[in-house]
């Protein structure tokens, strides 16, 4: 009786730990998953590698050394050229700095993707702003 119940207890313990390394290994992996899903640098636009969480937001000085952002573009784009990506925490920020570069994405929209979260941020502020314009609306 005695050898039973010691035998029941080693094989309940060694599935707890089987258990326990099979969660630590899928979390790592799902950490692994989201890092290269999310903070990689993606296709030929230069810029700096996201770090984890922050994307470029310790690298440029916003979050802890109170660099303002035009401050940061303008560092950057002396560093990668008119055209470059930036990353606000997960989110990738394609930067267009040259002004025939804009004036080629507005007036050929119907190539050009335009993501919703900048008319969502900035619509509140600039309702009639370029950036927020879709459609029909942005007749330029």
């Amino acid at each position: 009786m005695d050898v039973v119940i010691h035998t029941t207890t080693t094989v309940l313990s060694q599935a707890s730990n089987m258990l326990f390394i099979l969660l630590v290994v899928l979390l790592v992996l799902l950490v692994l998953y989201y890092k290269v899903k999310y903070f990689t640098l993606r296709g030929p636009l230069p810029g700096l590698s996201p770090q984890f969480v922050f994307g470029n937001l310790i690298q440029s000085g916003l979050l802890f050394y109170d660099v303002s952002l035009p401050k940061v573009f303008t560092t950057f784009q002396k560093r990668f050229g008119d055209t470059y990506q930036f990353w606000f925490g997960p989110s990738r920020i394609i930067v267009v700095c040259g002004i025939g570069d804009v004036q080629h994405i507005f007036t050929n929209r119907h190539i050009y993707d335009q993501g919703d979260m900048f008319i969502e941020i900035f619509s509140t502020l600039f309702s009639d702003g370029l950036i927020c314009l879709k459609g029909s609306a942005n007749s330029v």
